[in-house]
């Protein structure tokens, strides 16, 4: 990533003309800071120096002018015209003047040292034996010491500037002394007073404003560990309201443990304005609008670890809106430990005194930062008591229902990058990647940034009017919670807009749901949406929805390709409520029970360890099939054989299902071949259970006009065992029922058209591959003949083909 060149404006006078010419031949060489680093073995930080006329050794300015393919005769005349000046002659007696706190001295001191190029052993021998103790000089000099006035003579001295230059650094010293006295700095804001009134009389809820100054936290936490160490460590993060004697909430106190801000971070932090660092906007209007709807006196204590002290700025609303200067003061408090670090925000005189729901806003905020918290990348506490993440109450990934298209999973994986662009610092726009500064504002503090959309859909276990819907995020936040905008389709020809999820009844209930991130999407200044008008949103759409209708039928009767996206296939399988495993809903054998699988859904939220998993769930719908198919009990809710009758039924009720059952159990005659005996005689009922069925899966081709076509592949006839017991010497016998002729069926093993297995055991199945020809009859008799223990069965069933 290369550095921003400033305009130059040297840090030493006399090193003008060696900057001017440095710049110019990296600007020739076409060269980034970063390149030039790779080429000398330099740091990007002493290149950088370099060019913006720091007092440099010819070692780096010689390296620098190879590195660009330069000669260094060019400027070799100027590095020693501007290195025989007396270092520290850039800070002439005006510059010091303005000096006023100790922190602009050490500032000003630590400048002046790295401009004479002097290391603070070479200051200590200088100044004598003991007057400059470097140990303590590099303490002062950092914060972590007093700055006392005899060091700072000291120090001059042993520059050797002069007795103007001496008198002039201690009268600055004396200033900073009185203005230190109090321990206080001025930060002087200037917004209109209308502005700070509209501003805090804003509509927000208070979990809102909460979830604020908690970004803010994590926003300082993980840009410190990108650059720090590869091991992001969780964020510990607090809130706790404080109350008088009489109950009244007196005080909001939000704590964090984050690496905290210096000085000139938390100046910037709660600047009003709209401010962004790297991919997220940080502190701005959204800090000072949440911290100013909660109370009207804000105080922010924060220091870093190496810190000396406590940096306090104190924002009283009231008296910023009277006061003509618009000062607000800023103090130093010394800390009780050297490693103390992070940032308390401490708000009172509360706009809202009154008591709090304080369990409804630890869901709240349980919610919004679910997927961190489960991460282990935030652990957040309300008044005490760790906040818990809500997890979805989701089917698992291995629960699928049988469709023409074969089985529909219940839940679908997201995982697509749609770009790769350069992603600007300084001023958040997008630029191509091949790009070497910012379309925008000119900036070279360009990253790569992918366009990345991950996560997943899925089908919730429960039904319910408004708790359904696709959850989005970015950065790990929820920015959309429950959001039901995907589930419609606006028809560009017609402008209208059609709802196509939930249609089903009961009307008005859904439980399609999913989580989505999409980091790169940008959001309002108040996080609660994103902007939806945006190229990064329309992706996003295309993505999860894909475009046209979801359903079949509307997609067809509209000319458009069938959708494809997991969305609309997850809207195909699952957009009934019928109960039962075929659509996985919860019955009790007459009808589905949503009431009490909405119960379970409390007690899974509740964290019940017996509803985590979805058993309960399954197992009340595989029941309700069981009853409605009239097995009896000593047959049990047999998964396998319920999947099975249930696989020719997609558009049948649950009555004609029932129907067709009974009719077959009249019609199809289970028999031993001597015997006779039917199935109506239980000493002779077979323990093996042979069916068949006829899958198939649909491969999707773009033809050279664009229109995507389908076409029928991987066809197969599956013979299945779902009883207990081996069926010997099985037969299949296929006879076409109508006109037409019989699939051709090859038994791959042996290379013969036949369907035949001589042992096929119980709850196991077998598939063999077949094609339909256009002389194939739409549908077939199958004719099951087997033996068990030397008797012989037989069964017969029909499959429809086309």
């Amino acid at each position: 990533m290369g550095r921003h060149e400033r305009e130059l404006s040297a840090r030493a006078v006399e090193m003008t003309e060696v900057a001017r010419q440095l710049r110019l031949v990296r600007r020739l060489a076409g060269l980034t800071y970063d390149q030039l680093a790779q080429a000398t073995g330099l740091s990007t930080t002493k290149l950088y120096r370099a060019a913006n006329g720091w007092r440099t050794p010819w070692a780096v300015v010689e390296a620098f002018v190879r590195g660009c393919g330069a000669d260094p005769g060019i400027v070799r005349e100027q590095w020693r015209n501007a290195i025989s000046v007396p270092a520290g002659a850039t800070f002439d007696v005006a510059r010091i003047k303005s000096i006023t706190t100790f922190t602009q001295l050490r500032e000003a001191m630590h400048e002046l040292r790295i401009a004479s190029g002097l290391s603070l052993r070479e200051l200590s021998l200088r100044a004598g034996p003991g007057r400059l103790p470097r140990s303590t000089l590099s303490e002062a000099l950092r914060g972590l010491a007093p700055l006392r006035e005899d060091l700072v003579k000291a120090f001059v001295q042993a520059l050797r500037l002069g007795p103007e230059q001496e008198a002039a650094w201690g009268a600055a010293w004396d200033r900073a002394r009185r203005t230190g006295s109090a321990h206080q700095e001025v930060l002087q804001v200037v917004p209109s007073p209308h502005l700070l009134r509209a501003l805090s009389d804003l509509a927000l809820p208070e979990w809102h404003c909460l979830t604020e100054l908690v970004d803010s936290a994590l926003d300082r936490h993980e840009q410190t560990s990108v650059t720090g160490s590869a091991v992001i460590t969780p964020l510990e993060v607090s809130i706790d309201y404080h109350k008088d004697t009489d109950g009244r909430e007196t005080a909001i106190v939000v704590r964090d443990r984050s690496p905290g801000m210096d000085h000139s971070e938390l100046l910037e932090s709660v600047r009003l304005g709209w401010t962004r660092s790297g991919s997220r906007p940080t502190s701005g209007i959204g800090f000072n609008v949440a911290t100013w709807q909660l109370g009207h006196v804000v105080t922010v204590r924060t220091a870093r670890r190496e810190a000396a002290a406590w940096s306090v700025l104190t924002l009283d609303l009231r008296a910023l809106t009277h006061d003509a200067q618009w000062n607000a003061p800023m103090r130093l408090e010394p800390k009780q430990r050297q490693d103390e670090h992070g940032t308390e925000i401490t708000i009172r005189e509360l706009r809202n005194s009154r008591p709090r729901q304080i369990r409804q806003l630890r869901n709240k905020l349980g919610d919004i930062y679910s997927y961190l918290i489960r991460e282990d990348r935030l652990r957040l506490a309300l008044n005490g008591r760790i906040v818990a993440a809500r997890l979805p109450c989701a089917w698992d990934a291995a629960r699928t229902v049988q469709r023409r298209e074969g089985p529909v999973s219940a839940r679908q994986d997201i995982d697509v990058t749609l770009a790769t662009v350069q992603h600007c610092q300084d001023c958040s726009q997008s630029s191509a990647l091949d790009a070497t500064s910012c379309s925008e504002c000119g900036s070279r503090r360009l990253v790569p940034l992918p366009h990345r959309v991950w996560g997943w859909l899925g089908v919730q276990r429960y039904l319910h009017s408004t708790d359904y819907g696709i959850d989005f995020y970015r950065n790990g936040r929820k920015i959309l919670v429950r959001d039901k905008s995907l589930f419609s389709w606006s028809d560009d020809d017609t402008g209208e807009t059609h709802v196509e999820y939930p249609v089903g009844l009961p009307g008005g209930q859904g439980r399609i749901i999913g989580e989505i991130h999409c980091d790169h999407v940008p959001v309002t200044w108040t996080k609660n949406a994103f902007v939806t008008d945006s190229s990064q949103w329309r992706g996003v759409v295309r993505v999860v929805r894909g475009q046209g209708p979801l359903g079949a039928l509307q997609s067809k009767r509209l000319s458009y390709p069938l959708n494809t996206s997991p969305l609309a296939v997850l809207f195909r399988a699952y957009r009934r409520n019928d109960p039962g495993l075929r659509h996985l809903v919860p019955g009790d054998g007459m009808r589905a029970v949503h009431d009490r699988a909405r119960e379970w859904g409390n007690a899974f939220h509740q964290g019940q360890s017996a509803f985590q998993s979805d058993r309960v769930w399954y197992d009340a719908a595989a029941t309700h099939d069981a009853q409605r198919l009239g097995l009896t009990e000593d047959r049990g809710p047999d998964e396998a054989l319920i999947a099975q009758l249930l696989d020719h039924f997609e558009d049948r009720s649950p009555d004609d299902i029932q129907q067709f059952v009974a009719q077959q159990t009249t019609d199809q005659t289970v028999t031993g071949m001597d015997s006779g005996i039917n199935h109506g005689d239980p000493s002779r009922r077979p323990r093996a259970v042979v069916r068949c069925e006829y899958l198939y899966e649909q491969e999707a081709r773009t033809t050279k006009q664009g229109r995507v076509r389908h076409r029928t592949v991987h066809q197969r006839l599956r013979v299945s065992n779902i009883g207990t017991s081996p069926a010997d010497h099985l037969r299949i016998d296929i006879e076409p029922v109508g006109d037409g002729n019989s699939p051709t069926i090859v038994d791959t093993r042996k290379g013969k058209p036949d369907v035949v297995v001589e042992r096929l055991l119980g709850h196991t199945h077998i598939d063999f591959p077949m094609a339909l020809t256009l002389g194939t009859a739409p549908q077939a008799r199958l004719t099951a003949r087997w033996e068990e223990d030397g008797e012989p069965f037989e069964v017969t069933q029909f499959i429809n083909w086309m």
